[in-house]
């Protein structure tokens, strides 16, 4: 992961209550996600990929990682995609099922859940991904 998505990480890690997250660094599995988020109350687990944009609008997701989302979104596998669009200074988030357009059309793909990065609500982002899981 590189720096600025670390920095990313740190700050869901830090923010994001109600669950425990789990760093996942692989290089055996080509896009994988960067975080295992286990959620106490529903019991659930879902995968977050981490990605900051610093200008424009198109969000660099590999081929492995589009593969990865699109093929576990087939199977009704919840993955999510948290950009942070330094630019606009916002959060967004997308499902796994949204890849392949975010990662063509960037900025055009409508979000499912979007904050200010400087304010971010974090219950608001717990609630969306376990209620779009």
């Amino acid at each position: 992961m590189a720096k600025p998505e670390a920095a990313l990480a740190k700050r869901v890690k830090n923010n994001l209550s109600g669950c425990h997250i789990t760093r996942l660094e692989s290089r055996v599995g080509l896009g994988i996600p960067d975080m295992l988020v286990a959620f106490r109350a529903p019991s659930k687990f879902v995968m977050l990929e981490l990605k900051v944009v610093s200008a424009g609008r198109s969000v660099r997701l590999s081929p492995h990682q589009v593969s990865f989302h699109a093929r576990h979104a087939e199977l009704g596998c919840p993955t999510f995609i948290l950009v942070e669009w330094k630019v606009k200074e916002q959060l967004r988030l997308y499902t796994g099922a949204q890849a392949i357009s975010l990662a063509v059309s960037g900025w055009v793909e409508e979000p499912c859940w979007v904050s200010s990065s400087k304010a971010v609500s974090w219950d608001m982002l717990r609630h969306e991904i376990v209620r779009l899981h």
